[in-house]
Protein backbone atom coordinates (compact mmCIF):
# COMPACT_ATOMS: atom_id res chain seq x y z
CA UNK A 1 0.00 0.00 0.00
CA UNK A 2 1.30 3.24 -1.04
CA UNK A 3 -0.32 4.86 2.38
CA UNK A 4 0.54 8.33 1.04
CA UNK A 5 -0.79 11.23 2.69
CA UNK A 6 -2.42 14.38 1.16
CA UNK A 7 -2.45 17.89 3.15
CA UNK A 8 -5.51 20.88 1.60
CA UNK A 9 -3.35 23.61 1.46
CA UNK A 10 -4.74 27.34 0.25
CA UNK A 11 -7.65 25.09 -0.99
CA UNK A 12 -5.05 22.80 -3.28
CA UNK A 13 -4.12 19.10 -1.70
CA UNK A 14 -1.01 18.32 -1.93
CA UNK A 15 1.13 15.06 -1.41
CA UNK A 16 3.39 14.57 1.41
CA UNK A 17 4.52 12.42 4.00
CA UNK A 18 2.39 14.83 6.69
CA UNK A 19 -0.10 18.14 7.14
CA UNK A 20 1.85 20.28 10.22
CA UNK A 21 1.46 23.81 10.89
CA UNK A 22 -1.97 24.40 13.11
CA UNK A 23 -2.73 20.88 13.73
CA UNK A 24 -5.69 18.48 13.29
CA UNK A 25 -6.98 16.00 10.72
CA UNK A 26 -7.11 16.96 7.25
CA UNK A 27 -10.43 14.39 7.20
CA UNK A 28 -12.58 12.62 8.85
CA UNK A 29 -14.75 10.74 5.79
CA UNK A 30 -13.26 9.25 2.17
CA UNK A 31 -15.89 12.14 0.99
CA UNK A 32 -13.56 14.69 2.82
CA UNK A 33 -10.47 13.45 0.28
CA UNK A 34 -9.59 13.94 -3.57
CA UNK A 35 -11.13 11.34 -6.18
CA UNK A 36 -8.87 8.36 -5.36
CA UNK A 37 -8.10 8.85 -1.96
CA UNK A 38 -9.66 7.76 1.14
CA UNK A 39 -9.51 8.47 4.55
CA UNK A 40 -7.60 6.68 6.97
CA UNK A 41 -6.52 7.95 10.89
CA UNK A 42 -7.36 11.49 9.88
CA UNK A 43 -5.49 11.92 6.79
CA UNK A 44 -6.43 10.91 2.97
CA UNK A 45 -3.89 8.17 1.34
CA UNK A 46 -4.29 5.46 -1.44
CA UNK A 47 -3.19 1.89 -2.41
CA UNK A 48 -3.88 1.40 -5.88
CA UNK A 49 -4.39 3.66 -9.15
CA UNK A 50 -4.52 -0.18 -11.39
CA UNK A 51 -5.78 -3.64 -10.79
CA UNK A 52 -2.33 -4.87 -10.86
CA UNK A 53 -0.98 -3.37 -8.23
CA UNK A 54 -3.66 -5.43 -5.67
CA UNK A 55 -3.34 -9.06 -4.45
CA UNK A 56 -5.13 -12.04 -6.10
CA UNK A 57 -8.18 -11.81 -5.10
CA UNK A 58 -8.61 -7.60 -4.96
CA UNK A 59 -9.34 -5.32 -7.56
CA UNK A 60 -8.40 -1.92 -7.49
CA UNK A 61 -11.57 0.96 -6.73
CA UNK A 62 -10.19 4.24 -8.69
CA UNK A 63 -12.60 6.52 -7.03
CA UNK A 64 -10.95 5.80 -3.67
CA UNK A 65 -7.91 4.42 -5.18
CA UNK A 66 -8.08 1.52 -2.90
CA UNK A 67 -7.77 -2.26 -3.63
CA UNK A 68 -11.21 -3.99 -2.74
CA UNK A 69 -12.50 -7.90 -3.17
CA UNK A 70 -14.01 -8.28 -6.21
CA UNK A 71 -13.38 -9.40 -10.10
CA UNK A 72 -10.57 -8.23 -12.21
CA UNK A 73 -11.83 -8.34 -16.08
CA UNK A 74 -9.22 -9.83 -18.06
CA UNK A 75 -8.90 -10.25 -21.84
CA UNK A 76 -10.66 -6.79 -22.22
CA UNK A 77 -13.32 -7.93 -20.34
CA UNK A 78 -14.29 -10.88 -23.14
CA UNK A 79 -14.80 -14.34 -22.22
CA UNK A 80 -11.86 -16.26 -23.47
CA UNK A 81 -11.43 -20.51 -22.88
CA UNK A 82 -8.64 -20.09 -20.06
CA UNK A 83 -10.67 -20.85 -17.10
CA UNK A 84 -11.16 -17.64 -16.16
CA UNK A 85 -14.20 -15.26 -15.38
CA UNK A 86 -12.99 -12.99 -17.93
CA UNK A 87 -15.85 -10.54 -17.98
CA UNK A 88 -16.26 -10.84 -14.08
CA UNK A 89 -20.05 -12.14 -14.73
CA UNK A 90 -19.24 -14.76 -11.94
CA UNK A 91 -19.40 -17.61 -14.62
CA UNK A 92 -16.56 -19.16 -16.07
CA UNK A 93 -16.06 -20.39 -20.10
CA UNK A 94 -19.47 -20.16 -20.24
CA UNK A 95 -18.99 -19.46 -23.97
CA UNK A 96 -17.56 -23.22 -24.39
CA UNK A 97 -20.46 -25.23 -23.58
CA UNK A 98 -18.48 -28.86 -24.81
CA UNK A 99 -15.62 -28.47 -22.36
CA UNK A 100 -15.28 -31.85 -20.49
CA UNK A 101 -17.63 -33.46 -23.00
CA UNK A 102 -16.50 -36.98 -24.74
CA UNK A 103 -15.56 -36.02 -28.62
CA UNK A 104 -13.82 -38.27 -31.34
CA UNK A 105 -12.12 -36.96 -34.45
CA UNK A 106 -12.94 -38.80 -37.47
CA UNK A 107 -13.67 -42.61 -36.38
CA UNK A 108 -10.75 -42.66 -33.95
CA UNK A 109 -10.60 -43.06 -30.07
CA UNK A 110 -12.51 -40.92 -28.12
CA UNK A 111 -11.19 -37.86 -26.07
CA UNK A 112 -12.92 -34.61 -24.39
CA UNK A 113 -13.66 -31.01 -25.45
CA UNK A 114 -10.51 -29.00 -24.27
CA UNK A 115 -9.47 -25.63 -24.14
CA UNK A 116 -7.27 -24.34 -27.34
CA UNK A 117 -3.83 -23.13 -26.99
CA UNK A 118 -5.20 -19.62 -27.77
CA UNK A 119 -8.14 -19.81 -25.80
CA UNK A 120 -10.42 -19.00 -28.49
CA UNK A 121 -11.82 -22.36 -29.21
CA UNK A 122 -12.23 -25.67 -27.90
CA UNK A 123 -10.54 -28.58 -29.38
CA UNK A 124 -10.64 -32.37 -29.01
CA UNK A 125 -7.91 -34.26 -27.29
CA UNK A 126 -8.73 -37.80 -29.18
CA UNK A 127 -6.12 -38.96 -31.85
CA UNK A 128 -6.23 -37.52 -35.51
CA UNK A 129 -6.67 -40.03 -38.13
CA UNK A 130 -3.25 -40.69 -40.22
CA UNK A 131 -3.74 -40.19 -44.15
CA UNK A 132 -3.27 -44.21 -44.77
CA UNK A 133 -2.70 -46.93 -42.31
CA UNK A 134 0.48 -48.19 -43.55
CA UNK A 135 2.51 -49.79 -40.21
CA UNK A 136 1.67 -53.78 -39.63
CA UNK A 137 1.04 -52.73 -36.04
CA UNK A 138 -2.53 -53.98 -35.25
CA UNK A 139 -3.76 -50.50 -34.72
CA UNK A 140 -6.42 -48.29 -37.02
CA UNK A 141 -4.19 -45.02 -37.75
CA UNK A 142 -6.53 -43.29 -40.21
CA UNK A 143 -9.82 -44.29 -38.04
CA UNK A 144 -11.57 -45.79 -40.70
CA UNK A 145 -13.11 -48.98 -39.51
CA UNK A 146 -9.93 -50.98 -40.83
CA UNK A 147 -6.42 -52.58 -39.58
CA UNK A 148 -3.09 -52.03 -41.66
CA UNK A 149 -5.15 -52.28 -45.03
CA UNK A 150 -2.46 -50.21 -46.14
CA UNK A 151 0.58 -52.38 -44.80
CA UNK A 152 2.86 -53.19 -48.32
CA UNK A 153 3.96 -57.00 -48.60
CA UNK A 154 7.18 -57.91 -47.49
CA UNK A 155 9.62 -60.19 -49.25
CA UNK A 156 10.05 -63.72 -48.34
CA UNK A 157 13.72 -64.64 -47.09
CA UNK A 158 13.86 -67.11 -50.39
CA UNK A 159 13.76 -65.94 -53.65
CA UNK A 160 15.12 -68.68 -55.48
CA UNK A 161 13.86 -71.38 -57.96
CA UNK A 162 9.91 -72.04 -57.09
CA UNK A 163 10.17 -69.63 -54.30
CA UNK A 164 10.70 -66.06 -56.44
CA UNK A 165 8.25 -62.94 -55.69
CA UNK A 166 7.21 -65.19 -52.66
CA UNK A 167 6.02 -62.38 -49.89
CA UNK A 168 4.06 -62.64 -46.69
CA UNK A 169 1.09 -60.03 -46.09
CA UNK A 170 0.16 -57.98 -43.06
CA UNK A 171 -2.25 -60.17 -41.36
CA UNK A 172 -3.17 -60.10 -37.19
CA UNK A 173 -0.53 -56.90 -36.84
CA UNK A 174 2.30 -58.45 -37.47
CA UNK A 175 3.84 -60.73 -40.57
CA UNK A 176 2.81 -64.63 -40.71
CA UNK A 177 5.81 -67.11 -41.86
CA UNK A 178 6.00 -67.05 -45.46
CA UNK A 179 4.17 -69.56 -47.55
CA UNK A 180 6.09 -70.57 -50.78
CA UNK A 181 3.07 -72.78 -52.13
CA UNK A 182 2.83 -76.40 -53.34
CA UNK A 183 6.30 -77.21 -55.00
CA UNK A 184 8.58 -75.99 -52.19
CA UNK A 185 10.08 -78.78 -50.07
CA UNK A 186 11.97 -77.48 -47.09
CA UNK A 187 15.80 -78.64 -46.86
CA UNK A 188 15.53 -81.28 -49.68
CA UNK A 189 15.21 -81.15 -53.70
CA UNK A 190 14.48 -84.85 -53.93
CA UNK A 191 11.95 -84.64 -57.16
CA UNK A 192 13.40 -84.97 -60.55
CA UNK A 193 11.38 -82.35 -61.90
CA UNK A 194 13.65 -79.28 -62.89
CA UNK A 195 12.92 -77.37 -60.11
CA UNK A 196 14.45 -76.10 -57.55
CA UNK A 197 12.22 -77.13 -54.59
CA UNK A 198 14.25 -75.92 -51.95
CA UNK A 199 15.13 -72.69 -52.85
CA UNK A 200 18.82 -72.70 -52.54
CA UNK A 201 19.92 -72.13 -56.05
CA UNK A 202 20.40 -75.67 -57.38
CA UNK A 203 17.54 -77.94 -58.77
CA UNK A 204 17.17 -81.52 -58.58
CA UNK A 205 20.73 -81.57 -56.39
CA UNK A 206 18.77 -84.50 -54.13
CA UNK A 207 16.96 -86.40 -56.94
CA UNK A 208 17.55 -90.25 -57.02
CA UNK A 209 20.69 -89.51 -59.31
CA UNK A 210 22.22 -92.89 -58.27
CA UNK A 211 18.90 -94.79 -58.48
CA UNK A 212 18.89 -97.02 -61.99
CA UNK A 213 15.97 -96.48 -64.18
CA UNK A 214 14.43 -99.65 -64.48
CA UNK A 215 11.58 -101.74 -65.41
CA UNK A 216 8.73 -99.10 -67.00
CA UNK A 217 11.51 -96.54 -66.70
CA UNK A 218 14.07 -97.92 -68.60
CA UNK A 219 11.86 -97.10 -71.31
CA UNK A 220 8.95 -94.08 -70.20
CA UNK A 221 10.78 -91.61 -72.55
CA UNK A 222 11.79 -89.62 -68.84
CA UNK A 223 14.84 -88.85 -67.29
CA UNK A 224 13.67 -90.64 -63.83
CA UNK A 225 16.69 -90.58 -61.47
CA UNK A 226 17.63 -86.97 -62.99
CA UNK A 227 21.06 -87.46 -64.24
CA UNK A 228 20.08 -85.80 -67.42
CA UNK A 229 19.77 -88.83 -69.89
CA UNK A 230 16.66 -90.18 -70.67
CA UNK A 231 16.36 -94.07 -70.68
CA UNK A 232 20.10 -94.20 -70.56
CA UNK A 233 21.13 -98.13 -70.63
CA UNK A 234 22.90 -100.67 -68.18
CA UNK A 235 22.48 -99.19 -64.70
CA UNK A 236 23.83 -95.46 -63.33
CA UNK A 237 25.23 -93.31 -65.38
CA UNK A 238 26.24 -89.58 -64.31
CA UNK A 239 27.60 -87.03 -65.77
CA UNK A 240 31.83 -86.13 -65.76
CA UNK A 241 32.69 -82.73 -65.15
CA UNK A 242 34.22 -80.57 -67.95
CA UNK A 243 33.46 -83.00 -70.77
CA UNK A 244 30.25 -82.03 -71.80
CA UNK A 245 27.62 -84.84 -73.64
CA UNK A 246 29.90 -88.22 -71.93
CA UNK A 247 28.68 -89.62 -68.55
CA UNK A 248 30.25 -92.97 -66.87
CA UNK A 249 28.87 -95.55 -64.98
CA UNK A 250 28.69 -94.55 -61.61
CA UNK A 251 29.90 -98.49 -60.69
CA UNK A 252 32.34 -100.48 -61.66
CA UNK A 253 30.79 -103.06 -64.51
CA UNK A 254 29.07 -106.28 -63.71
CA UNK A 255 28.48 -108.83 -66.53
CA UNK A 256 24.94 -109.76 -67.15
CA UNK A 257 23.32 -112.20 -69.30
CA UNK A 258 20.34 -109.76 -70.72
CA UNK A 259 20.75 -105.96 -71.07
CA UNK A 260 18.88 -104.84 -68.49
CA UNK A 261 21.26 -106.30 -66.05
CA UNK A 262 18.84 -109.82 -65.45
CA UNK A 263 20.08 -113.49 -65.54
CA UNK A 264 23.36 -114.66 -65.19
CA UNK A 265 26.34 -112.71 -63.83
CA UNK A 266 29.84 -113.32 -64.60
CA UNK A 267 33.21 -112.61 -63.27
CA UNK A 268 32.44 -112.36 -59.74
CA UNK A 269 34.39 -115.63 -58.21
CA UNK A 270 36.19 -116.94 -61.20
CA UNK A 271 36.23 -116.89 -65.29
CA UNK A 272 33.26 -118.33 -65.69
CA UNK A 273 32.33 -116.44 -68.90
CA UNK A 274 30.46 -118.63 -71.77
CA UNK A 275 33.30 -119.84 -74.23
CA UNK A 276 30.98 -117.75 -76.70
CA UNK A 277 32.58 -114.73 -75.43
CA UNK A 278 36.55 -115.26 -75.10
CA UNK A 279 38.94 -113.09 -74.06
CA UNK A 280 40.22 -112.50 -77.27
CA UNK A 281 39.11 -113.08 -80.85
CA UNK A 282 35.49 -113.47 -81.93
CA UNK A 283 32.60 -113.75 -80.02
CA UNK A 284 29.43 -114.83 -80.48
CA UNK A 285 27.87 -114.46 -77.04
CA UNK A 286 26.99 -110.81 -75.96
CA UNK A 287 27.35 -110.13 -72.05
CA UNK A 288 26.19 -106.77 -70.82
CA UNK A 289 28.35 -104.31 -68.64
CA UNK A 290 26.12 -103.25 -65.99
CA UNK A 291 26.42 -100.13 -63.38
CA UNK A 292 24.80 -100.99 -60.16
CA UNK A 293 25.04 -100.85 -56.63
CA UNK A 294 25.90 -104.10 -54.48
CA UNK A 295 27.15 -106.89 -56.75
CA UNK A 296 30.57 -107.92 -56.33
CA UNK A 297 32.06 -106.38 -60.28
CA UNK A 298 32.93 -108.50 -62.63
CA UNK A 299 37.31 -109.33 -63.09
CA UNK A 300 38.96 -112.09 -65.05
CA UNK A 301 38.13 -109.00 -67.94
CA UNK A 302 40.22 -108.56 -70.91
CA UNK A 303 40.63 -105.44 -72.69
CA UNK A 304 38.45 -107.61 -75.71
CA UNK A 305 35.46 -108.81 -72.87
CA UNK A 306 35.39 -105.00 -71.11
CA UNK A 307 35.37 -103.21 -74.72
CA UNK A 308 32.39 -105.92 -76.15
CA UNK A 309 30.19 -105.60 -72.50
CA UNK A 310 30.55 -101.67 -72.83
CA UNK A 311 29.55 -102.08 -76.33
CA UNK A 312 26.51 -104.11 -75.74
CA UNK A 313 24.82 -101.28 -74.11
CA UNK A 314 25.40 -98.55 -76.71
CA UNK A 315 28.76 -97.59 -74.39
CA UNK A 316 32.32 -97.54 -74.76
CA UNK A 317 35.28 -97.86 -72.63
CA UNK A 318 36.64 -94.29 -71.23
CA UNK A 319 39.78 -92.54 -72.43
CA UNK A 320 42.29 -91.74 -70.30
CA UNK A 321 41.53 -87.79 -69.79
CA UNK A 322 38.00 -88.94 -68.76
CA UNK A 323 38.84 -91.69 -65.95
CA UNK A 324 40.69 -88.93 -64.11
CA UNK A 325 38.45 -86.50 -64.05
CA UNK A 326 35.96 -89.20 -62.82
CA UNK A 327 38.07 -90.10 -60.15
CA UNK A 328 39.30 -87.02 -58.86
CA UNK A 329 36.12 -84.63 -59.64
CA UNK A 330 36.14 -81.13 -60.97
CA UNK A 331 38.81 -79.92 -58.32
CA UNK A 332 41.37 -82.68 -59.63
CA UNK A 333 42.56 -84.14 -56.44
CA UNK A 334 44.94 -86.53 -56.67
CA UNK A 335 42.61 -89.66 -55.04
CA UNK A 336 38.68 -89.84 -55.07
CA UNK A 337 38.72 -88.34 -51.42
CA UNK A 338 41.44 -85.87 -51.26
CA UNK A 339 45.00 -84.65 -51.67
CA UNK A 340 46.69 -87.36 -49.28
CA UNK A 341 46.53 -91.09 -49.30
CA UNK A 342 44.33 -92.59 -46.47
CA UNK A 343 44.40 -96.21 -45.78
CA UNK A 344 41.04 -98.21 -46.51
CA UNK A 345 38.84 -95.58 -47.64
CA UNK A 346 39.24 -97.42 -50.80
CA UNK A 347 39.67 -101.15 -51.26
CA UNK A 348 43.31 -100.05 -52.56
CA UNK A 349 46.03 -103.14 -52.91
CA UNK A 350 47.83 -101.97 -50.68
CA UNK A 351 46.24 -101.73 -47.48
CA UNK A 352 43.09 -103.23 -48.45
CA UNK A 353 41.45 -106.89 -47.75
CA UNK A 354 42.98 -108.21 -50.72
CA UNK A 355 39.47 -109.44 -51.94
CA UNK A 356 37.05 -107.76 -54.37
CA UNK A 357 33.94 -106.09 -52.46
CA UNK A 358 30.43 -105.05 -53.55
CA UNK A 359 29.98 -101.99 -55.93
CA UNK A 360 29.38 -98.62 -54.15
CA UNK A 361 29.83 -100.96 -50.97
CA UNK A 362 32.59 -97.93 -49.41
CA UNK A 363 30.67 -94.97 -49.08
CA UNK A 364 34.36 -92.37 -48.66
CA UNK A 365 35.87 -93.87 -51.69
CA UNK A 366 34.22 -91.03 -54.05
CA UNK A 367 34.99 -87.09 -54.64
CA UNK A 368 32.10 -86.31 -54.25
CA UNK A 369 30.26 -86.87 -57.95
CA UNK A 370 28.37 -90.06 -57.85
CA UNK A 371 31.06 -92.14 -58.90
CA UNK A 372 32.54 -94.84 -56.60
CA UNK A 373 35.60 -96.92 -56.46
CA UNK A 374 37.84 -95.95 -59.08
CA UNK A 375 40.28 -96.12 -56.84
CA UNK A 376 41.32 -99.57 -55.88
CA UNK A 377 38.53 -102.34 -55.56
CA UNK A 378 38.94 -103.46 -59.69
CA UNK A 379 41.96 -102.12 -62.07
CA UNK A 380 39.70 -100.35 -65.05
CA UNK A 381 40.39 -100.78 -68.35
CA UNK A 382 40.83 -97.94 -70.13
CA UNK A 383 40.69 -97.26 -74.13
CA UNK A 384 44.25 -95.72 -73.72
CA UNK A 385 47.06 -97.03 -75.39
CA UNK A 386 51.15 -97.22 -73.76
CA UNK A 387 52.81 -94.35 -75.21
CA UNK A 388 55.43 -96.50 -76.40
CA UNK A 389 55.51 -97.62 -80.15
CA UNK A 390 57.17 -100.60 -79.73
CA UNK A 391 54.06 -101.88 -76.76
CA UNK A 392 50.99 -101.42 -79.65
CA UNK A 393 49.50 -104.24 -77.75
CA UNK A 394 49.07 -102.43 -74.87
CA UNK A 395 46.12 -100.79 -73.37
CA UNK A 396 46.54 -99.05 -69.40
CA UNK A 397 44.01 -99.09 -66.74
CA UNK A 398 43.23 -97.42 -64.45
CA UNK A 399 42.62 -97.51 -60.18
CA UNK A 400 44.70 -100.35 -59.42
CA UNK A 401 43.35 -102.80 -57.98
CA UNK A 402 42.36 -105.10 -54.64
CA UNK A 403 45.76 -106.92 -54.39
CA UNK A 404 49.05 -104.82 -54.72
CA UNK A 405 50.82 -106.71 -57.48
CA UNK A 406 52.91 -104.34 -59.50
CA UNK A 407 53.75 -105.32 -63.08
CA UNK A 408 56.64 -104.45 -65.98
CA UNK A 409 54.14 -104.09 -69.30
CA UNK A 410 51.89 -106.71 -68.08
CA UNK A 411 54.02 -109.34 -68.74
CA UNK A 412 56.11 -109.87 -65.13
CA UNK A 413 54.02 -109.11 -62.45
CA UNK A 414 54.51 -109.61 -58.61
CA UNK A 415 53.11 -108.98 -55.38
CA UNK A 416 53.92 -106.03 -53.72
CA UNK A 417 56.26 -106.33 -50.33
CA UNK A 418 55.17 -104.23 -47.64
CA UNK A 419 58.44 -103.47 -46.29
CA UNK A 420 59.80 -102.15 -49.48
CA UNK A 421 59.49 -98.26 -49.65
CA UNK A 422 59.93 -98.54 -53.48
CA UNK A 423 56.77 -101.01 -53.60
CA UNK A 424 54.70 -98.87 -51.53
CA UNK A 425 55.23 -95.57 -53.35
CA UNK A 426 54.74 -97.70 -56.88
CA UNK A 427 51.40 -98.71 -55.39
CA UNK A 428 50.44 -95.04 -54.67
CA UNK A 429 51.21 -93.72 -58.16
CA UNK A 430 49.04 -96.45 -59.29
CA UNK A 431 46.18 -96.01 -56.88
CA UNK A 432 46.22 -92.30 -57.92
CA UNK A 433 43.99 -90.29 -60.54
CA UNK A 434 46.07 -88.81 -62.75
CA UNK A 435 47.01 -91.77 -64.79
CA UNK A 436 50.38 -91.44 -64.80
CA UNK A 437 50.93 -88.17 -65.83
CA UNK A 438 53.87 -87.33 -63.65
CA UNK A 439 55.68 -90.41 -63.71
CA UNK A 440 54.24 -92.14 -67.08
CA UNK A 441 56.19 -95.42 -65.66
CA UNK A 442 53.28 -95.81 -62.62
CA UNK A 443 51.04 -96.49 -65.39
CA UNK A 444 49.36 -100.23 -65.17
CA UNK A 445 49.59 -101.30 -68.61
CA UNK A 446 48.78 -105.26 -69.94
CA UNK A 447 48.64 -106.77 -73.25
CA UNK A 448 44.81 -106.43 -74.24
CA UNK A 449 43.89 -110.45 -74.40
CA UNK A 450 45.53 -110.73 -70.59
CA UNK A 451 42.78 -111.77 -67.98
CA UNK A 452 43.46 -111.32 -64.51
CA UNK A 453 41.28 -111.69 -61.38
CA UNK A 454 41.60 -107.98 -60.60
CA UNK A 455 41.26 -106.57 -63.91
CA UNK A 456 37.53 -105.01 -64.92
CA UNK A 457 35.58 -102.13 -66.35
CA UNK A 458 34.03 -98.71 -66.18
CA UNK A 459 31.95 -97.68 -69.02
CA UNK A 460 31.39 -94.28 -70.46
CA UNK A 461 28.40 -93.02 -72.79
CA UNK A 462 28.32 -90.42 -75.18
CA UNK A 463 24.76 -88.73 -74.81
CA UNK A 464 22.78 -85.73 -75.48
CA UNK A 465 25.54 -83.22 -77.21
CA UNK A 466 26.17 -80.24 -75.10
CA UNK A 467 24.83 -83.06 -71.76
CA UNK A 468 26.71 -83.88 -68.90
CA UNK A 469 29.81 -81.95 -67.84
CA UNK A 470 27.85 -80.85 -64.15
CA UNK A 471 28.54 -81.76 -60.79
CA UNK A 472 26.89 -84.81 -60.35
CA UNK A 473 24.27 -84.72 -57.01
CA UNK A 474 22.78 -87.52 -54.83
CA UNK A 475 26.21 -88.96 -53.80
Amino acid sequence: MRNRVWCLVAGVWFGTAGCGGGGGAECALDADCPVGRYCAAGSCTFDCTFDTECSSGYRCDPARGRCVQGCRPTNGGVEACDALDNDCDGLTDEDFARLGTACQNGGCPAGAWVCSADGLAERCTGPLPAPDDPTCDGQDEDCDGATDEDAPPVSCPLQQGVCAGATSACAAGGYPACDYGPDYTQGTDATCDRQDNDCDGATDEDAMLLVAEADAQAADGVDNNCNGLVDEPGGVLVPIANHPGVWVDAYEATLFEHPDCTGARYGADADDYPAGFPAEGTATTALYACSLAGPIPSGHLSFYRAERACQAQGKRLCSGGEWATACSGDGGQLYPYGWNYAARVCNDGWAGLGAPLPAGSLPGCTAGNGVFDSSGNLSEWLDQPYDDPDYPDLRCTGGFGYTCELCNRGTSCRPCVQAEENDRQDAMKCLDCVMGVLDPDARECFPRALTKPYLGARCCYDGPPGGGGGAAGGG
